[in-house]
């Protein structure tokens, strides 16, 4: 990236050759040659930069005692001299990488996104930088890196060793977040960066976030963005539907990518021409405008600010342990094995584990099991809970399978975690595919599901505290629910904390709902 220091003269250069025309000849000669020289600040950018230096931080002006030399006796004046301000609190960590990468190609890109986060939201972050040996120096000691957003970003492809992504891996699951960007849009950059991700979490989708997400809606609501493509020297812009990659880790959203450039736009300036490698024709730069990659940028951050405290909750699955009364009359509860993230809240499965224990009769394993939709797994476990954020991508046979393990006996309970649209949808057309025939209904107020072990009329809003109406549906089979489908999540709140975005129920609506079913699923 080298050849981006020459493509960019720098806003001041820009501004002493338009004074020219306006000034005598020697003068414009003065400040022509000043600003070719430039500020101190410009002579510290890293080798290959593209964007302009950080802004000087703004200085504060408190007041001092100050006495007149003469005459005297004096009354103390007052003067005014500058006074740094106190240091944010850390919360995003530019990522040193690679002997070759620009990690850096706009020095002040996160210094910008910040101010625009303190203005708009209110909130004050400061950032820092990390070298990735020092996350391993970390990792090896069995240290936490506790910066919330650890940022990469880069134009050239790249690989990690091992010990790297395990690194990575412990940070992810500790509560922090990766942060990433394409410089210009670059496709070898984005290949590298979904093979990493594919080799830290191999069972673990790296895919496009769906628009109800909330990073989406986290501060501005969005479904449409800005882009804008370069492409030796022929600009040209178009619009569509914004596009984010992530990864999940508990029910919680730890990766995010850009595939478009926005560190040119949280620098609040058009991303130029991608660099020529010798005869080799360049890819048109792909970027997201500077108002649009701003907003999106104070999304991602308000998103990772909001879910932090349950981000580093969930680092921590919480088991249960102890002795196992009436073991083998004990129920074993089946989660349903899927190609999608089956396993997105493990906590939540084990404290309705601990509540059945604690709050009915009802002789219940402490462990959970896992299992496949084949029916010689499903005949050991009568319950399957199925949770899920994305598309189950069951087969055929899987399909099968749970049709006959339903109709011999069997229980499914269907958990949305989360809430978001994309499981709805998904969810739906699975059960439509077990049952062609039958189609999912709301559970009437006076069944069994409502008003089992507890009444569900007093059901509340997870984040707004506010009343809100039980949502359950079912199929049933000869009277007997055999589905159970809660477009809601209904287990995030077993755990006493909950992702800040879901479409939860509050904690008592949580354990009342969750009970209810588990206790119908048992007693039928």
């Amino acid at each position: 990236m080298n050849q981006f220091k020459s493509r960019h003269a720098g806003p001041r250069l820009l501004l002493a050759h338009l004074r020219v025309a306006l000034l005598p000849a020697r003068l414009a000669l003065v400040l022509l040659l000043l600003s070719a020289v430039g500020p101190p600040a410009l002579a510290q950018r890293q080798v290959g930069t593209i964007g302009p230096p950080p802004r000087q931080t703004p200085q504060r002006q408190t007041s001092a005692e100050a006495l007149p030399p003469l005459p005297l006796p004096a009354t103390p004046l007052r003067r005014s001299e500058p006074k740094a301000e106190p240091k944010a609190p850390l919360f995003i960590a530019r990522l040193i990488y690679g002997s070759e990468q620009d990690y850096m190609p706009n020095p002040g890109d996160i210094d910008n996104l910040l101010r625009h986060v303190r203005y708009q939201v209110d909130s004050w972050y400061g950032e820092t930088s990390v070298k990735l040996d020092e996350l391993v120096a970390m990792h090896r000691e069995g240290k936490t890196y506790n910066v919330p957003i650890v940022y990469m970003v880069g134009y050239e492809s790249f690989s990690f060793t091992p010990e790297q992504r395990a690194a990575l891996q412990a940070y992810l699951v500790d509560g922090g977040t990766l942060l990433g960007s394409a410089a210009l849009g670059s496709k070898q950059f984005t290949e590298s960066f979904a093979t990493e991700m594919k080799a830290i979490f191999p069972d673990r989708r790296f895919d496009a976030l769906p628009l109800d997400h909330p990073i989406l809606r986290a501060y501005y609501p969005y479904s449409n963005v800005h882009y804008f493509q370069a492409s030796e020297g022929v600009n040209s812009k178009s619009q569509g539907p914004p596009v984010l990659l992530g990864l999940n880790i508990a029910a919680r959203t730890a990766v995010i990518y850009s595939p478009y450039d926005m560190t040119c736009g949280w620098d609040e300036f058009f991303a130029p021409s991608a660099p020529r490698a010798g005869n080799v024709k360049p890819a048109a730069t792909q970027a997201v405008m500077p108002d649009d990659a701003i907003r999106l940028g104070v999304n991602i951050v308000s998103y990772v600010a909001a879910d932090r405290r349950f981000a580093v909750a969930q680092a921590d699955t919480r088991e249960i342990l102890g002795e196992q009364p009436e073991h083998r009359a004990a129920v074993t509860i089946g989660h349903l094995r899927h190609q999608g993230d089956w396993n997105a809240d493990p906590n939540s499965l084990f404290q309705l584990i601990r509540l059945t224990h604690d709050r009915t009769s009802i002789p219940v394993d402490f462990a959970i099991k896992p299992v496949d939709a084949n029916v010689e797994q499903l005949a050991e476990t009568p319950i399957v809970v199925m949770t899920g954020m994305d598309d189950p991508g069951l087969s055929a046979d899987e399909v099968q399978a749970l049709r006959r393990h339903l109709n011999a006996g069997g229980f499914l309970f269907i958990n949305n975690t989360s809430g978001f649209a994309r499981f709805d949808r998904d969810a739906r057309a699975l059960v439509a595919a077990i049952y062609p025939d039958q189609k999912m209904v709301p559970v009437p107020a006076d069944h069994g599901l409502m008003a089992g072990l507890y009444k569900l009329d007093a059901m509340r809003d997870a984040g707004t505290l506010a009343p809100r109406d039980p949502q359950l549906e079912m199929v049933s089979v000869q009277g007997r629910a055999v589905i159970v489908y809660s477009p809601n999540d209904t287990l995030a709140l077993l755990k006493g904390i909950h992702d800040a975005y879901a479409n939860a129920y509050d904690a008592d609506s949580a354990r009342q709902m969750s009970l209810n079913v588990l206790s119908y699923a048992l007693r039928h």
